[in-house]
């Protein structure tokens, strides 16, 4: 059963790719006069929108090294001379409950930029598995609490990471980040390679997204969390070594 936070997302993104039903329009006219902030974030996400339409940016697909392919078969019992297939990089954690309607808006999202927007990753989300494995940092599936530290002033940031066989995924839940700035996920190798794990957009309620990297938990030492355009990253994290 959904929640009112997933109704409202999900009202939201029908507004954005303006395929509300009359009785959604009054429907959501009414949490328009409860949740003062919803005007906003229909604003901030049809801009998003119209930004990546015009960035015209491709989605990359990464084939995975041998020694990765190595590692992955040797974990799913698959045989290490299996075709390849696109590692995952920068995924969005969620998209909104509601999967009537093919969201024409979304497409651009995934496909060009990743980003992680607070409403609709924000609201109602799962825990990220209901048992985790524990242990210590690198054990597949476990989730990893890192320190993030240097963050801009009034944001508040939180991390954790979770080693998989094709890469690494962060854990990220921002507040106070300025609304409608872009903010970049990177995760830096031992040898100071860097890997994408996609974007986030501030947005006025608190954000929640999970972003793939393709590189191995063992492989990083960093994190950063760089606003675009700005000198020095927004935070940043120095991880255990495994």
């Amino acid at each position: 059963m959904n929640s009112p936070d997933d109704r409202i997302a999900a009202l939201i993104a029908a507004a954005v790719a303006e395929e509300l039903t009359p009785e959604e329009k009054v429907e959501l006219d009414g949490f328009r006069r409860t949740h003062p902030w919803v005007d906003e974030e229909i604003a901030n996400m049809r801009d998003l929108a119209h930004r990546l339409a015009l960035a015209e940016v491709a989605w990359t697909e990464v084939a995975p090294s041998e020694a990765l392919r190595e590692r992955v078969a040797a974990s799913t019992n698959v045989p290490s001379d299996a075709s390849p297939g696109p590692v995952p990089i920068g995924r969005v954690a969620a998209t909104p409950p509601d999967s009537r309607r093919s969201r024409r808006w979304l497409v651009p999202m995934l496909s060009a930029a990743c980003l992680a927007i607070g409403l609709v990753v924000g609201l109602a989300i799962p825990p990220l598995v209901d048992a985790p494995p524990s242990g210590g940092p690198g054990t597949l599936g476990a989730i990893e609490e890192i320190d993030v530290r240097s963050e801009a002033a009034g944001a508040q940031i939180d991390a954790a990471l979770v080693a998989h066989t094709w890469g690494t995924e962060a854990v990220v839940d921002a507040s106070g980040l300025d609304v409608g700035a872009t903010y970049s996920v990177v995760l830096i190798g031992s040898d100071g390679a860097e890997f994408s794990a996609g974007e986030m957009l501030g947005s006025a309620v608190p954000i929640h997204c999970r972003l793939n990297a393709a590189v191995l938990r063992a492989e990083t030492v960093r994190l950063e969390i760089r606003e675009v355009g700005a000198e020095t990253p927004t935070a940043v994290a120095d991880l255990p070594q495994t």
